[in-house]
This record gives structure tokens, sequence and C-alpha cells, in this order.
């Protein structure tokens, strides 16, 4: 079962918008609604696979059946649909509009590298490596499997390197490292492939995202302490509220004067809302509802643009992990009131 997003851009027609739009909201009522996820906390996992295989998985499920059980299979399953769903929505997309697509669509071949060098780093087996990636992205998903088949960290690397956008990798640099390079790398040339459309929607949405990445990674900084090298690596540069320049100094304000700083911000709410818990994991949830919640409201405000796309991109994602999180969790025995508070809804 291979898939990707690898298709010509003549293989399009011109976008239409209306018929987009139309596929788009069909698809989306198709998602897992939260009354879903509470009864499939009621399931053994034996009994989510089966309702998903009468369900929106269902080809994935009885396809992948042959080789997997259990959480194995449920694994594989979510992750063929997610790459199966994303190649429908470019397949329906249009010239135009997948374009933008493509552009989202490559950050799942930083997902499967960086995948499969933490497996590779951890010894991890490559049956467990594979569960683990997903079938989208410029590269084709056998050239990603073929990577699992090389034995050490180094040589994937180097293989990597043959690929022009790649060859700045070095295999003596850490796995972070690595991961902040490939996004760094990966919005660096979103925005510039999009430079003549600085005040698009699209853009607004990618430069937000930055500041989120952003804003998480000051937090993570903030709370848990930093130096010079890890403030230098770890922050991208073209965010919507904050430049480059400016993150030093909101590493270094007191708490009460970066909240000040972020009330400034349409993220302060969330931010002052959630600072003083014990963990930033809600904090980090809501700046991600946040960003749904952006897609959303120009989906609603123009239909004919990029934005139902991108809404249904997250949105699809999102029902993706919560999935996992669900059968990952009552594989581990987690009490449902853990596993609840850990899905966004």
């Amino acid at each position: 079962m291979d898939s990707n997003a690898a298709f010509s851009n003549h293989y399009f027609e011109e976008t239409n918008y209306s018929y987009l739009n139309t596929r788009v909201r069909a698809m989306e009522s198709k998602l897992y609604k939260k009354d879903t996820y509470l009864k499939l906390l009621n399931m053994e996992v034996s009994q989510i696979a089966r309702f998903l295989g009468e369900g929106n998985y269902k080809y994935e499920i009885e396809f992948l059946s042959r080789n997997y059980k259990g959480i194995e299979l449920i694994e594989h399953s979510i992750n063929f649909n997610l790459g199966n769903t994303y190649n429908k929505l470019i397949k329906i997309s249009g010239k135009k509009a997948s374009k933008y697509a493509f552009a989202i669509f490559s950050r799942w071949d930083i997902h499967n590298i960086i995948s499969i060098l933490r497996g590779k780093y951890s010894n991890s087996p490559e049956y467990e490596i594979e569960k683990t990636l997903i079938p989208i992205g410029e590269l084709s998903f056998s050239f990603i499997q073929s990577l699992v088949k090389i034995p050490t960290y180094s040589e994937i690397i180097k293989k990597l390197k043959k690929i022009e956008k790649y060859e700045f990798m070095d295999e003596n640099d850490e796995i972070a490292d690595l991961e902040s390079e490939l996004f760094k790398t990966y919005y660096k040339n979103i925005l510039e492939k999009f430079n003549n459309e600085k005040k698009s929607i699209f853009i607004e949405f990618v430069r937000t995202e930055i500041d989120i990445t952003n804003i998480k990674n000051i937090l993570r900084m903030r709370r848990y302490g930093f130096g010079i090298e890890e403030e230098q690596k770890n922050m991208i540069e073209g965010g919507l509220f904050f430049s480059i320049d400016e993150i030093p100094s909101l590493l270094r304000l007191t708490d009460a004067d970066f909240l000040k700083e972020m009330k400034k911000t349409p993220y302060g709410p969330i931010i002052e809302k959630h600072w003083h818990e014990t963990t930033l994991f809600y904090l980090e949830e809501y700046l991600e509802k946040y960003l749904m919640k952006c897609a959303k409201e120009h989906f609603i405000g123009d239909p004919f643009n990029i934005m139902p796309i991108l809404h249904y991109i997250l949105s699809k994602k999102i029902e993706v992990e919560n999935l996992r999180k669900i059968s990952r969790g009552k594989t581990s025995n987690l009490e449902k009131n853990i596993i609840e508070d850990s899905l966004v809804v």
C-alpha cells in the first residue's frame, strides 16, 4: 500500500473553489465528534479496531489486517488513512489550491525522517519505526521505507544529503538540532515560494504557525532553562507578531513583563489562562486550537480560498492523533480520564 502526494502540476485542472468547498465540507462532516471519542474510551483495543473497520477506516483496516493485529493494526491503519485522505484532497483541489496543500504536506517528510532517525538512534526494531510513518510528502513513500532498511543513523543522513534540500544535514548533529534545522528550512522555503503573496491569508496562516512554534519554544526555555546555542537553534524567522530579533528579550523578561507583552497579541489570553499550570501540555494544546480557529474563521468568512483545505488538514490530523492517544492509552491501561484529558476536541 504505497501512497504519497507526488503528483505533477499538469495532472490538475484549474481550482473550482465552489466545488472544492462543497467536497471539503462533506469530508469534514465525517470526522469523529466528541461523543465518538467518549464511546471509544469505553472499548477494548480489538473493539476499537472493529469500530474503525466499520466506518471511515474500513479500507485500511481490511487491507492491513492481513499483517497486523490490535494496536499495530490501528497505528498502521490510521497513518495510511491520513495519507490516503490527504492524497484525495490534493486530487480534488485543482492546480491553484494544490500548490498550497503540497507546501503544507512537505512537513510530513520531516516527520518521517525524524521518526526514522529517532528509531535508529534508540535501536528500535524496524516494525516499530514503520508504524510511525505517514505516507504523504514530497518524498515517495517507497524511498521513506527504504531509509528504514538502512542500518545506521549516519548512513541514513548520508543518503539524504544526496538530495539537494537536505545537503545541510550533518551526521554528527543531534536529532533535536536536525529537527530544528529541518523546520527552519521548511518555513523558509514556504515563505520564499509564496513571497509574492505576502498579504495572503495562506501566508498569514503560516506566519501564525511560526509564532505558535516560537512561543512553545520560548515557554519551554523559560521554564526549563536554556543556553545561548539553544536560543539560536530553536527560533524560526518569519512570525506574524514576533520578529526573531525580539525573541532574546522575551526569553529574559520577568514573568509579569512577559505576560504584558503577550497580551498585545491574540495568544495572550491563552498564555495567561494556563500560565500557572504545572505542565505546558494544555497551554500548547490550546495554542494549536487557536491555529484551527484561525483557519475556521477564514473558512467561514470566504469559502472561495485555500482555508477550507487548511482547516480540514488540521482537523484530520487531530482526529488521527486522538485515535492514537486512545488506542495507546488503552494498551497502556491508562485511566480513562487521563486519556480523555489529552484529547483535542
